[in-house]
């Protein structure tokens, strides 16, 4: 058996056709979606220091833990099943918390005098082609981890591959600085399109390899950030919740993708509105591998992806997630409610919040997190503010 697990530090979802986006080509992501399955409703439980954390502990960032868990690695050697993680640039918390079997190491280049094969991604995608023709027959399942720190600046010509689009509205782009050039959504669509062409070179090489062996395939990310987002958060976060923990930071891109599995036959062609979260990936490989009776005395925050797909069991009501700072929120299907956690949580109806305490946002209608509703919905913030309280504990 086979996983292989691409993720990105930042990728946000709507730049992806699959999401969406009608503007951007991605046609690999969304050749890979369109036979598989797609969360629509994926979030991440943390920013910041600790994003990705969860992805090697099954359990939220935000918990602090009495005691280290063990080791999600040393539950898939007791399972014989192999893992290996390609990543570019430094090693993350999360890289050593797993404590993969076997880490390689790439760098790579960006900016407009790169070659498209030399940014991170590309060479994290050419190292696990060549590593698995080195060694393509192995005895044991297998685990294939490929980390890349997401869009950057792409090379000549994927960096003006969306101009025309600009300047069709009058906007002239060639004499953008470099500063501006870095945030333009236009170059920020190159840069995806380039990281797409190389996704979909990776799973060529696979798709022609693998013919009979099961294989998972999972695309995502530790964060929904884009490059103008992080700008524009920066600028104005200090004035405003929305800017903080909103929809389009938080929520994450997830796409599943099976072959020659007779257990998953079904997961074709599925788009799932349940709310998951990103320590759900530890459960999901549990199941994946069969390691569920190695792992019958641990805890898990998280529940497998694939479960959720396949069984009509009750969905979650709630997911909560923070900034690895000050701030937390908690999303429901109808509800987002953020609230600044450096301001003791006030619950009680009869007192007067503190101004920009709490911010409350009406889903799925308001997309943006413009409108906020807090002052209008007194008792939901109530409910939703005992929720952060009772599940989360101030780190």
């Amino acid at each position: 058996m086979l996983a292989v697990i691409v993720s990105f530090d930042s990728l946000a979802t709507k730049s992806l056709g699959c999401y969406g986006n009608e503007w951007i080509e991605t046609p690999n992501c969304d050749r890979l979606a369109a036979t598989g399955a797609v969360f629509d409703r994926c979030f991440v439980d943390t920013l910041g220091p600790l994003a990705g954390m969860a992805w090697s502990t099954g359990n939220h960032s935000l918990i602090p833990l009495n005691s280290r868990p063990i080791p999600i690695g040393s539950l898939f050697r007791a399972g014989h099943v192999e893992t290996q993680l390609i990543a570019t640039g430094e090693s993350h918390e999360w890289q050593q918390s797993f404590e993969f079997d076997n880490v390689i190491r790439v760098q790579g280049r960006e900016g407009i005098g790169t070659k498209p094969d030399e940014i991170p991604f590309a060479e994290a995608v050419k190292t696990a082609i060549s590593t698995r023709k080195e060694s393509p027959i192995s005895k044991h399942s297998k685990l294939l981890w490929i980390h890349a720190p997401g869009p950057g600046i792409p090379p000549e010509g994927f960096n003006e591959l969306y101009f025309e689009d600009f300047e069709e509205r009058g906007q002239d782009l060639s004499e953008l600085s470099n500063a501006d050039r870095s945030q333009h959504p236009a170059v920020y669509a190159g840069s995806v399109s380039l990281l797409d062409h190389w996704l979909g070179e990776l799973l060529a090489q696979f798709s022609s390899e693998v013919v009979d062996e099961p294989m998972l395939v999972i695309v995502m990310a530790a964060t929904g950030y884009a490059w103008q987002q992080i700008k524009q958060s920066k600028l104005t976060s200090s004035s405003s919740k929305a800017q903080t923990l909103c929809d389009q930071l938080t929520q994450i891109p997830l796409v599943i993708n099976i072959s020659n599995d007779k257990r998953f036959l079904n997961l074709k062609s599925l788009r799932s509105d349940r709310l998951a979260q990103t320590f759900d990936l530890a459960p999901t490989l549990i199941e994946w591998f069969n390691l569920a009776p190695l792992a019958v005395d641990l805890s898990f925050a998280g529940r497998s992806w694939l479960r959720e797909l396949t069984e009509d069991a009750p969905s979650r009501s709630m997911v909560w997630y923070g900034d690895g700072a000050r701030t937390k929120a908690i999303r429901t299907n109808e509800w987002l409610c953020i609230h600044d956690n450096s301001i003791e949580l006030q619950i009680d109806l009869s007192q007067p919040s503190p101004k920009n305490q709490t911010a409350l946002f009406f889903k799925p209608e308001d997309i943006w997190d413009v409108n906020d509703v807090a002052a209008q919905q007194p008792e939901v913030v109530a409910e939703l503010l005992s929720q952060i309280s009772e599940n989360s504990i101030s780190n």
